[in-house]
């Protein structure tokens, strides 16, 4: 990410590391475990030896010939409900899941610290931030932590019930979050209807997904219409906007484009783009892993 971040390391106060990368995996640490997973961008050979690649306590493989879709190999018995990790203030329940993920996205820890940042810079002013695409809530917590008034979205329960758990593991049970489970398009034109308005969006659309009663979402279709959706229920005088994607053939600029054509207030104001990373800790090599565009109006 960008040296204009709030600080150097954003990993520093950290319960994660990611230990090493190359031929096409990542070795990581989630604080007291350790695994293998997938990362086509790793096209570098690795740093660490063999043996210190064998400590991992399991692997998460695609299946054979695709990149979506795959199973775990677990070497040793973890614990059946998770664990919790901490970053800076917030407390995070993690484990393996069916989609290889681990219930969080180190990548984006930058912007975490990016919405605390830009919300204590309003001095104590009550806004309403909505968290779309919200899945374990580390956004929704980074908000709420620095006084926000947060709506987290997300079509799996599933997903919105962890968040709930992390809030909890993270002191934070009263604060103003309000959970919707439910398809991102259709809640957006509720509040429109209903007049509702926010005054900060965090939007981190999936390439491809599904709601909840199957409504189907692919980003290159419904991108468009999901922007003018948050064009509609976007304040007069918004104080900042979070756009992040993971989807191939999507860039900084793309994400950029998309937000000064859709999004009126984008017209002024001020823009930070790059591209999202891992400091891998072996190699000294960057990991890459998706793209933001930030913009705030003052």
């Amino acid at each position: 990410m960008s040296n204009s971040s709030p600080q150097n390391n954003p990993l520093e106060d950290f319960e994660y590391q990611l230990l090493d990368t190359g031929s096409f995996q990542k070795l990581e640490q989630f604080g007291p475990h350790r695994f293998t997973r997938p990362a086509p961008q790793a096209i570098w050979p690795k740093s660490l030896s063999k043996e210190e690649w064998k400590k991992s306590e399991g692997e998460y493989n695609y299946f054979k010939g695709k990149e979506t879709g795959g199973e775990w190999k677990l070497f040793k018995k973890l614990p059946q409900d998770g664990w919790e990790i901490k970053f800076h203030n917030l407390t995070f329940k993690v484990q393996p899941t069916g989609f290889g993920h681990i219930g969080l996205f180190p990548e984006q820890a930058l912007n975490w610290l990016w919405i605390m940042d830009r919300l204590k810079q309003l001095n104590g002013k009550k806004i309403k931030v909505l968290n779309v695409f919200g899945y374990t809530g580390a956004s929704t917590l980074a908000a709420a932590s620095a006084g926000a008034e947060v709506t987290h979205i997300d079509a799996s329960k599933g997903s919105v019930t962890w968040a709930k758990k992390n809030l909890e593991l993270s002191g934070l049970a009263e604060k103003p979050v309000r959970w919707i489970v439910d398809d991102a398009m259709k809640y957006m034109q509720r509040e429109h209807r209903r007049g509702n308005k926010y005054d900060a969006i965090i939007m981190d659309p999936p390439s491809f997904g599904r709601g909840p009663k199957g409504e189907v979402w692919n980003i290159e279709n419904k991108l468009s219409e999901f922007m003018e959706a948050c064009q509609n229920i976007l304040s007069d005088s918004p104080e900042f906007l979070l756009f992040t994607t993971h989807s191939p053939g999507f860039s900084a600029l793309t994400l950029k484009n998309m937000m000064l054509t859709y999004l009126s207030p984008c017209q002024t104001g001020k823009f930070e783009t790059g591209e999202m990373f891992i400091p891998d800790v072996s190699s000294g090599l960057n990991l890459p892993n998706g793209f933001y565009a930030r913009w705030v109006a003052h």
